[in-house]
């Protein structure tokens, strides 16, 4: 009864499936390695009762000498930190020239290093994951790199908690390990397509913020009950610029484009829907009829 709209519809489905395939082809991908990568310590929450002599919030860790990407409380030298929530930055200098005439950013993404030896995670996997949110965040990087007018704990309220970009699921068993491999992880940042424009643009450095979502470690300090876990982490030990030990490659950033639908594309496109509805409502019709 309604095969001529069938046939049609396979048309249109196979015209979108050619433009898809052509675009997939001609992507061009766009590698950024970082310019700094780094962290902020917060405050310490109540009940954490830090041993005495601490500072309420420890200076931030964004030297250039240490870019580290952990987040999340551990310890260092046995000096246990506060929540901490780590930036990205990336130069667009150049960007906009290696992007082909007549493509468009289509994707961006981010590569991070979940450590070999199991020091990438030492978490509580409530609900059986841990979840890292990549965000925006208000605060440009030359005040993130050097935090004189605006107090730290003020720029790390805004990291992991801006418009969001995407979010990476670590998996692991309660009170136990994650259960994923270790190794590199291309982690999907849709949310930044559009906002990396104006970077590009104007060739300037481009942010992304992180968190530890589900950061929920027990209380810290003398006073504190033994609790499962209070060194609550993701991504350990991620020095990416000491020539020593063990560490993880730079966090490259990698911004995908695809040549924008030529119009005549799109009209062959529209045709073949407009056709293929046409046949299908007459035949409806005339079967009704």
């Amino acid at each position: 009864m309604n095969i001529v709209a069938r046939l049609w519809g396979i048309r249109f489905a196979l015209a979108v499936l050619a433009v898809a395939v052509h675009n997939a082809a001609s992507a061009t991908e766009i590698s950024v390695s970082s310019f700094q990568v780094g962290g902020f310590f917060g405050p310490y929450t109540p009940g954490d009762d830090p041993p005495p002599g601490y500072p309420a919030v420890p200076d931030p860790d964004n030297s250039p000498g240490f870019q580290n990407y952990f987040m999340g409380r551990s310890t260092i030298s046995g000096f246990t930190t506060s929540e901490r929530r780590a930036f990205f930055i990336y130069d667009m200098a150049g960007v906009a020239a290696s992007i082909p005439v007549g493509e468009t950013i289509v994707g961006v993404s981010i590569d991070l290093t979940l450590i070999d030896g199991g020091t990438s995670a030492l978490a509580n996997f409530s609900g059986g994951m841990e979840v890292v949110d990549f965000t925006a965040t208000p605060v440009p990087a030359s005040i993130i790199l050097a935090p004189g007018a605006i107090p730290p704990a003020s720029i790390w309220a805004t990291f992991g908690t801006g418009l969001p970009y995407g979010s990476f699921v670590i998996p692991g068993i309660p009170d136990g390990p994650k259960t994923m491999p270790d190794g590199t992880y291309t982690i999907g940042l849709p949310g930044a397509v559009s906002a990396i424009g104006p970077s590009i643009a104007t060739s300037s450095l481009f942010v992304v913020s992180a968190r530890l979502a589900t950061f929920d470690p027990g209380p810290i300090g003398a006073g504190a009950p033994p609790p499962v876990d209070p060194y609550e982490y993701v991504f350990g030990l991620t020095d990416v610029v000491s020539p020593s030990g063990s560490h993880a490659p730079i966090p490259y950033l990698t911004i995908t484009t695809a040549p924008v639908p030529e119009p005549s594309t799109f009209a062959l496109c529209l045709s073949a829907a407009a056709v293929g509805v046409i046949a299908y409502l007459r035949r409806r019709r005339a079967a009704t009829v």
